[in-house]
């Protein structure tokens, strides 16, 4: 574990992280991608762009908006059809905004594919931030549920 790990991070329980993405539809994982770029932000040279923080989080909250709108309104499928492109959009600056906090934390704490705090691909593709902090939880010698 490298010291930097230490000054950016904080220690928080991987089950509350899991049960507010749930419960919030998944705000919680923007809410936690935002934190971690902050974190990133101000204690390391590896910054993320405020301007692609701040079109990522615009994104989502279109599409997150128009999918309750188009949910309340199911009987009308063309609110829905029509609000494809900006959930795909949105999809893709998500995925991207992981991508690169997840490089960002291999980075900064040192790690290489089979290390003990490598976030590897796959398992951050479907656990996204809960797993990233886990990982953290780990590199920091803690290991909150």
């Amino acid at each position: 574990m490298k010291k930097g790990l230490t000054d950016i991070f904080e220690v928080d329980s991987v089950l509350k992280v899991l049960v507010l993405c749930v419960l919030t539809i998944g705000s919680y994982l923007i809410y936690k991608l935002y934190w971690f770029s902050s974190q990133i932000n101000q204690h390391t040279e590896l910054k993320i762009s405020n301007l692609f923080i701040t079109t990522a989080i615009a994104l989502f909250t279109i599409s997150f908006g128009s999918l309750i709108y188009g949910l309340v309104n199911y009987h009308d499928l063309s609110i829905l059809k029509s609000s494809m492109a900006i959930h795909l959009a949105s999809s893709v600056f998500d995925v991207t905004w992981i991508i690169m906090v997840r490089n960002r934390i291999n980075v900064i704490t040192g790690s290489n594919r089979g290390d003990k705090l490598w976030l590897n691909p796959f398992i951050t593709s479907i656990f996204h931030v809960v797993y990233i902090q886990h990982k953290i939880n780990k590199g920091l010698g803690k290991s909150v549920i």
